[in-house]
């Protein structure tokens, strides 16, 4: 998340660290987002001389590979004990037996610069005009992380980014039980009046009468049959879906018998389809950019200056270790 300029300096917030090259992963390329960082400042240390920036957050959804094993490669970048560049760390709560992501809070817990945070649903936070509310996992999922065997999918941290009258969901791999507790916990579908916060006293601006209501949905898990429903899409009614996936080609050579035709399922597509036929009206230039897939679509900026739809959603498939990715990056930066 690349947040407007404040306090002279740019913001960044990063969900998620990518694959490493130990595991399967729906990306083809490792350290992608250490990469797409490095030349994004690049980019922008070139058209500024004073240019510096802060990272207030890396949020790592869920301890699996797909999402932080690029975390180590981000530490040794930006986050060295000397000069790091991340202010906070923000973690599900779920414990695993995984040596390697173990490590990842062990570092995080000797360098004295990073706040560790444990996020759950209901935790706010501000940065600038950024608003982020967590809707997963639930104080109740958290309360059985040690007890009751909750699918590790489902202590997956899902993030409502608010910037004035635009609302992105980013649904990491939550699955059915995560849904079911977000619609339990965020009911609300008739219109309020907030006074103010009571610790910050900011006044609340929410433009909208359903609490889940968004214009961008991160698909949750890739796509698959396990992470979506139709009564939470029902609630949400994103005007734009992405899916963070790989292509069919790509998963028919790395894996065959297990991804193929999984990632996005066909049962999810007739969902969205019956829910919003207009996503896959490719006829009608406005819609051309509603449903997009990463693995088909390479990079995707969704660009919002704060009205309830993006501005703009710019794509090319350029990988951040090309040559020419810092050119196509420029290209389609504002």
């Amino acid at each position: 998340i690349e947040m407007p300029d404040y306090d002279e300096i740019a913001h960044f917030g990063i969900i998620d660290a990518g694959p490493s090259n130990k595991g399967p992963s729906h990306c083809e390329e490792e350290e992608f987002i250490t990469r797409y960082m490095e030349k994004l400042i690049e980019f922008r240390k070139n058209n500024d001389s004073n240019f510096d920036y802060m990272i207030d957050f890396v949020c790592i959804t869920h301890p699996h590979l797909d999402h932080y094993g690029g975390f180590t490669q981000l530490m040794e970048t930006f986050g060295s004990s000397q000069n790091t560049k991340i202010e906070e760390f923000w973690d599900c709560g779920f414990r695993v037996n995984d040596t390697d992501y173990n490590n990842i809070l062990e570092d995080i817990r000797k360098n004295n610069k990073i706040k560790f945070k444990r996020v759950s649903s209901g935790s706010e936070f501000e940065f600038g005009d950024i608003r982020i509310e967590i809707l997963s996992p639930s104080i109740d999922l958290r309360n059985r992380f040690d007890t009751w065997g909750v699918e590790l999918n489902d202590s997956s941290v899902v993030l409502r980014i608010q910037f004035k009258m635009a609302f992105v969901i980013l649904a990491g791999d939550a699955e059915f039980s995560a849904w079911g507790k977000i619609i339990e916990e965020f009911p609300r579908r008739e219109k309020i009046t907030f006074y103010k916060d009571a610790i910050g006293l900011a006044e609340r601006k929410d433009p909208y009468i359903d609490q889940l209501k968004c214009q961008l949905l991160k698909i949750s898990h890739h796509g698959s049959k396990r992470g979506t429903n139709f009564e939470y899409l029902e609630r949400l009614k994103p005007t734009h879906i992405v899916i963070s996936a790989g292509n069919q080609p790509w998963y028919k050579i790395n894996s065959p018998s297990t991804w193929i035709n999984k990632f996005p399922d066909q049962l999810i597509k007739d969902i969205l389809w019956n829910i919003n036929k207009d996503l896959f009206n490719k006829k009608n230039s406005r819609n051309k950019d509603r449903f997009n897939i990463t693995g088909i679509d390479g990079n995707i900026i969704y660009i919002f200056k704060g009205r309830n739809y993006p501005d703009k959603v710019n794509k090319f498939k350029t990988k951040p270790t090309n040559p020419n990715f810092l050119t196509d990056l420029k290209k389609n930066w504002q």
